[in-house]
This record gives C-alpha cells, sequence and structure tokens, in this order.
C-alpha cells in the first residue's frame, strides 16, 4: 500500500512507473498489493524514479535529519500531504501565483491557531 500510496502522491500512472522501472504492470500491481515484495535490486530504481528515501517505501518510518524513525500515523499522514503539495507546487509556472500561494500558507501557518481559538 505504501508503495501506491508514494506513487500516486508523485503523480505516476501504474503504467509510467512500470515503464520507467522496466517492469509489466501486473508486477507493479503486484508490488503494490504486497503479493510480491520489493526486492533490494529494485529498491534502488524506485527510490530514483520516485526520489523517495528506502524507509518511505515502508509505512511509519522515514528518513529524518536524526535517521531513520517511525511515524506516528499523524506524521506518515503530513509527510504524504507534504509531498502531494511539493510535486503540485512545482508544476505551477506563474511565478505570481506561486508567490500568493507562498504567502497564504506562511500567514496561515503563522495565524491559523489563533483562528481557532
Amino acid at each position: 500500500m505504501r508503495l501506491k500510496a508514494l506513487r500516486e502522491s508523485r503523480g505516476f500512472t501504474p503504467e509510467r512507473l512500470a515503464s520507467a522501472l522496466k517492469i509489466s504492470t501486473g508486477r507493479l500491481q503486484d508490488l503494490e498489493e504486497g503479493r510480491e515484495r520489493i526486492t533490494a535490486d529494485l529498491m534502488r530504481p524506485l527510490s530514483r524514479v520516485l526520489n523517495a528515501a528506502p524507509a518511505d517505501f515502508f509505512d511509519g518510518f522515514s528518513v529524518t535529519a536524526q535517521g531513520v524513525v517511525r511515524l506516528t500515523e499523524d506524521d506518515a499522514r503530513a509527510a504524504d500531504e507534504e509531498a502531494r503539495l511539493t510535486r503540485d507546487f512545482a508544476l505551477i509556472r506563474d511565478e505570481d501565483a506561486r508567490q500568493l500561494i507562498l504567502a497564504l500558507v506562511s500567514s496561515y501557518a503563522a495565524f491559523g491557531d489563533l483562528a481557532k481559538a
């Protein structure tokens, strides 16, 4: 399930990822559904293509400055959301729009908790 979530968060279709890895879509589906384990030989190209650390493929783990750490459910969800935001933000070509989005996110981060009070 983690592989599928990473693939989707990076904007890959099953066909596109399978092609990049030079494997069949059927094999990719087996990997995503846990019928086949990810081998060490496949981990390197998966990490490269999806721009992910090996620990990212295992639910509940991530690589931080402190090394590999177990994530809480909220942290794992936030990491997936961050990956989606990063991917989608990179697709915005209008510099003015990008700056407005950054200002909105920064403002909400600074004052969002005040709005709940």
